[in-house]
This record gives structure tokens, C-alpha cells and sequence, in this order.
């Protein structure tokens, strides 16, 4: 019986670090789609833009914002954008203060390969309606 107890507290304390729990601080992992990804983006871009048009207070704004927030939260980034999610979150949260400073604060990239990847989806996906947010000031591509 001391056995049993002794091997079931054993896998108790192995799980939380076998699922992201502990002390630890994992690297973020995704496993969603870059058209899913681009779909959150443009549908929050696009809010937020439509709210500095249309909204008469800076909590009107903020409101938008803070949705956009929890939609990127709650998205799953592909796995190489899982970290610059964490950066895109962290420059929204940061603006709920003066949500009007998305305006003139430049967002985080994402590294050049997923930047250059996410910039040639952009056409593509119907919600991105000015499809620039990834491709905006992208060198081309060198040749071959």
C-alpha cells in the first residue's frame, strides 16, 4: 500500500511539469494556422480602426482594444509566432492606459521568415481589407 501512495505522489508532482504547470516558465507553443492567426489580427486592426472613425471617448477605444486583447490571448498562434504573441498581447495591454498610442507606438514583428510568410497571406484572407500590417516597410526578398 506504501508503494501505491508512494508512486501515485510521485506522478502528482511529475504532472504539473509534464503540462506547463510549475515554477518554470515554458516557451509559448502554438499549433494553429497562419490564416486563423491573420484572421485575428485583421478583424482587431480593423475594430480598432473603425472605433478611432466612429468612437466619441478614449474608453469607446479602450473597450475595442481590450477586445482585441482577449482575442489574441485566446488565439492559437502557429508555432513560430507563439512567442511574438506574447509581445503583440503585451503592446496592446500596454496601450489600455492611452489606447489612442496604437496610433503612433509601432507594434512588435515577428521574426522576417513568419513576417515575409504572414505578409504574402495578407491579400488572401478576406478580413485583412488593408492587407499592409506584415508587409508594411518589408525589404523584398533578396534573389537567388
Amino acid at each position: 500500500m506504501r508503494i501505491l501512495a508512494a508512486v501515485m505522489l510521485g506522478s502528482v508532482l511529475l504532472l504539473p511539469g509534464c503540462f506547463g504547470g510549475g515554477g518554470d516558465q515554458a516557451e509559448p507553443v502554438g499549433t494553429g494556422s497562419d490564416e486563423e492567426y491573420l484572421r485575428a489580427i485583421c478583424v482587431g486592426i480593423d475594430n480598432f480602426t473603425d472605433a478611432l472613425l466612429s468612437a466619441t471617448t478614449a474608453d469607446e477605444i479602450g473597450r475595442v482594444v481590450r477586445e482585441f486583447v482577449a482575442t489574441m490571448k485566446a488565439i492559437d498562434p502557429p508555432p513560430d509566432l507563439a512567442k511574438y504573441n506574447q509581445q503583440f498581447v503585451a503592446y496592446l495591454e500596454e496601450a489600455l492606459a492611452d489606447p489612442t498610442s496604437l496610433v503612433t507606438k509601432p507594434p512588435p514583428l515577428p521574426p522576417d521568415d513568419a513576417r515575409r510568410r504572414l505578409a504574402a497571406l495578407e491579400p488572401q484572407i478576406a478580413e485583412c481589407r488593408e492587407p499592409t500590417f506584415f508587409s508594411r516597410g518589408l525589404e523584398p526578398t533578396p534573389a537567388p
